[in-house]
């Protein structure tokens, strides 16, 4: 049994300001690259999406207290390293993108419990997972609930009454090909 949690939302390019603001809120916080060129976290100054297109869609979000003890591992044939979400006391943020038709969702997730390698079931830390809740309670108020587990920004509200569509909830997930950048 892993445990964990994990909410979607909309946001539109300005949603983003916003949204940001409420994930700081939640204590003094990293966001960190998903790959990093070696066992160590590599920082990003901000959760902000600058150049679409460009930049990965997935980043993780740590607690600042915590990041001298995040490990990344060499991914095999790359140069690159990756952070195990199961194991490591992150929150993994797989950012939105959009278009002139659609916006896919973001996503924040969380573990806060799985089975370690010795099949015993292995709990991360209290202080991560209060600082989880407090994160997703302060992202969740930034924006509107609009059905079941799933949230949009202002501006995303306005763009899906325009006519741009949110995949998986107007559109089906997948049903416009292309994509605005990559997930790695």
């Amino acid at each position: 049994m892993v445990s964990g949690r994990q909410f979607s939302f909309f946001l539109g390019p300005s949603d983003q300001l916003k949204f940001e603001a409420a994930l700081r809120a939640s204590g003094d916080i990293a966001f960190l690259k998903d790959r990093s060129h070696s066992s160590q976290p590599e920082e990003k100054a901000s959760s902000i999406i600058r150049d679409l297109g460009r930049e990965p869609f997935r980043i993780l979000i740590a607690r600042r207290a915590d990041v001298p003890n995040i490990s990344f591992r060499p991914i095999r044939g790359r140069n690159e390293f990756s952070c195990d979400v199961t194991v490591q006391p992150i929150v993994e943020f797989d950012r939105f993108f959009g278009n002139t038709q659609f916006i896919r969702p973001g996503r924040l997730y969380r573990v806060d419990n799985y089975w370690d390698a010795h099949g015993n079931l292995a709990l991360k830390p209290e202080e991560f997972i209060e600082w989880g809740e407090r994160l997703y309670k302060g992202a969740k108020k930034s924006l509107r609930r609009i059905e079941q587990g799933c949230f949009a920004g202002e501006e995303a509200l306005r763009m899906r009454k325009e006519g741009i569509a949110f995949e998986g909830l107007d559109i089906p997930t997948g049903s416009i090909g292309g994509s605005a950048g990559s997930s790695a």
